[in-house]
C-alpha cells in the first residue's frame, strides 16, 4: 500500500503487511530509511522478502525534503512519529519489536531521530551511518542505558570510512546501549541485502535474550 508516495513525490510511505497478518498476535515493526536522494517508494523493495518471510509490518517512509532532515531532525521525526501512529491506529503492533533502520543519511537519521528520548522505537540498526560523538552529549542516558543498536559498516566504505563505524559502536557502547557491531571486509558504501537476515534474527531474539 502506498499513501501519497509516488517517486516524484516527498513526505510519503509505502506499508507491506503479512497476507497472514492476524489482529489477535501483535506484530513486529520494521521501519526503513533510505539514503539520500532516495525514495521510500524504491527502499521498500530492500527489505520486503524478510518482512513477507518472517510476517513483518514493513514500512518505508520517504523524506520530507531530498534527504532526512539532518540540520533540523524535528521535521522527519515528527514525520515517523506520525506514520507509526497511523500504523497503530490500524494494526496490532508489538510495542517491543519497533525497529529504525536505514541505510547512508538514512542511517544517519537512524541514530540521530532514534536516540531521542522520545523516540518510540525499541531498537535500531544503522548501515554505513555517518556518526559524531557528540551526538551521545545530547542524548538522555536513561535512552541510550540498555537500548538494541545493531551498527553494520563496510570496511571499504569510500564515503563514511569504517573508522566511523568504529567510532559510533565503541562510543554507544560506553554509553551504556547493547550493540551489536558488524564490519564486512568487502562491502563499500552500498546496502548489504544478506545482512537483512540477521537483523531479523537479531530482532525477534532480543526480548527472550534480554530476559524481559
Amino acid at each position: 500500500m502506498h499513501a501519497d508516495n509516488e517517486t516524484r513525490t516527498r513526505g510519503g510511505f509505502s506499508v507491506y503487511v503479512p497476507e497472514n497478518y492476524d489482529p489477535a498476535r501483535p506484530c513486529p515493526v520494521i521501519m526503513a530509511l533510505h539514503g539520500g536522494a532516495g525514495h521510500g517508494r524504491l527502499f521498500l523493495w530492500t527489505w520486503l522478502r524478510e518482512a513477507r518471510s518472517r510476517g513483518l509490518i514493513l514500512v518505508a517512509p520517504t523524506a520530507v525534503g531530498d534527504t532526512w532532515s539532518l540540520m533540523d531532525p524535528e521535521v522527519d521525526t515528527a514525520h515517523l512519529a506520525g506514520i507509526l501512529a497511523n500504523l497503530r491506529d490500524r494494526y496490532a503492533v508489538d510495542p517491543a519489536r519497533l525497529l529504525l533502520t536505514g541505510m547512508s543519511d538514512g542511517g544517519t537519521f537512524t541514530l540521530l531521530s532514534g536516540l531521542d528520548a522520545d523516540s518510540p522505537f525499541t531498537h535500531l540498526a544503522p548501515v554505513a551511518a555517518s556518526f559524531h560523538p557528540m551526538l551521545l552529549t545530547m542524548s538522555d542516558p536513561a535512552r541510550t542505558t540498555g537500548l538494541p543498536v545493531y551498527l553494520v559498516h563496510g570496511a571499504l566504505d569510500w564515503m563514511f570510512p569504517v573508522s566511523v563505524g568504529r567510532t559510533a559502536s565503541r562510543a554507544l557502547a560506553a554509553a551504556g546501549a547493547r550493540v551489536t557491531y558488524r564490519e564486512i571486509e568487502d562491502l563499500s558504501h552500498t546496502y548489504p541485502r544478506e545482512e537483512n537476515e540477521r537483523i531479523v534474527d537479531w530482532l525477534l531474539a532480543d526480548i527472550s535474550d534480554s530476559g524481559t
